[in-house]
Parts: structure tokens; sequence; C-alpha cells
């Protein structure tokens, strides 16, 4: 195994054993959450978007998925996959409230309660990190050693869904579908841009218009 093979493979299993340990830590933790908490762990995301993007720059397997395939499958991109995945998750909420209520997580409702500075600071941590970590770094990592589109673009998704399982295992499988939506969105344009701005967007709007009113917690059932 090479050099840039081996250093794609440890970005790999950076950008998935982390949210995998968020998940232990969930079912472990007892201390309360608040803000402080919640800063910590975006500065950490933060650290690990940095540590992949320095892998991928020097990595022959891997890249960020930065790459700009022209204006019209960028806008087709952004468009459509809005679209697609904003219709998609109004349809998981509306099928969410008939079967009980939108879940979400105690983090989000904190989140909601805060300033607009910080919940922008959330949001953009989410689009900008999150997308790019999986969407663009993982995805792009696959491929690169031989993964079929299906498989990365499935890989991709799981990684949102974990990611997210880390503060609710129901919010987790409510967001399944969008990830889904995410992958295909970010394979069909070539670009990790694409996806970028759709969460940019989508995160943005309902993070700033968020009623705690509006969801349940896990613990709520």
């Amino acid at each position: 195994m090479s050099l840039s093979t081996a250093l794609s493979v440890l970005g790999l299993a950076l950008a998935f054993g982390i949210p995998t340990v968020g998940v232990y830590r969930r079912r472990a933790a007892s201390d309360e959450l608040d803000w402080s908490r919640i800063r910590a762990i975006l500065l950490r995301n933060w650290a690990v978007f940095g540590v992949l993007a320095a892998i991928a720059a020097v990595s022959d397997s891997s890249s960020l998925g930065f790459r700009v395939p022209g204006v019209g499958p960028l806008v087709d991109g952004l468009l459509y996959g809005f679209v697609a995945f904003g219709a998609t998750m109004m349809l998981v909420g509306l099928a969410s409230r008939f079967a009980g209520g939108v879940v979400t997580s105690d983090a989000s409702l904190l989140v909601l309660e805060q300033p607009v500075s910080r919940k922008l600071a959330v949001a953009v941590t989410g689009a900008v990190v999150e997308t790019t970590v999986f969407y663009g770094f993982a995805v792009e990592t696959l491929l690169g050693l031989g993964a079929g589109p299906w498989l990365a673009g499935a890989v991709a998704a799981a990684g949102v869904v974990l990611s997210r399982a880390r503060w609710a295992t129901g919010n987790a499988l409510q967001w399944l579908p969008g990830a889904v939506v995410l992958a295909g969105v970010a394979l069909w344009s070539g670009t990790a841009l694409a996806v970028v701005g759709v969460r940019l967007l989508y995160d943005t709007l309902t993070t700033l218009s968020g009623d705690p009113d509006d969801y349940r917690t896990a613990t709520e059932g």
C-alpha cells in the first residue's frame, strides 16, 4: 500500500470514527448539554475538516470534491438539488407528524434557543464540514480507491446518518432519505459544491426559522 493510499484510508477512518465515538459517548454521557459543549464539538469538526483537507492535498486518491464541472451543472445541481432535498425533507416531516411528531435532539432544541450568530455557526458548520467530509472527501476517496459510485454514495449517506445518530437515533433515521438524495446530487453534479450550497441554504433557513414547539425529543416518545 502506497503512502498516498494509506493516508486516504486513515482519512476515511477519521471521518467515520469521530461520529462513531460520538454515538458511544451519547449513550454513556450523564453531563448536561450546554452551548460550551456544542461549541467544542463545532471546533473539533473544523479541526477534522482541516486534517482531511491536508490529506486531500497530498494524496492521489483523495480530494474534497470542490471541482467546478461548469456553470450549468453547478447551477442545475444547486437548483434541482435544493428542490429534491427540500421536498424530501418536507415529506419526511409530514409523515413524521402523522406518526407522532418530528423527532429532534436536545442539541437541536438548544441551538434553536441561541442568538442568530450561534445558529449561523451551527448551520455553516453542518453545511460545509459535514457535507465536505462525506459527500466530498469520502466519495472522492472511495471512487479513487476503485469503489463504484453507488457504493460511494451509500457510504457517504451512511456517514451523515451516523453523524446525526450522535445526538438522537430517531432524528438520524428521519434524515436517511435526505442523505440519500444528497448523495445522488453529489454524484449527478460531479461536485460537492452543489451539495454544500443546498445544505447551506436549507440549514440556514430551518435553523433561523425553527421553533422548538414544532419538535419533540426522543425522550418524549
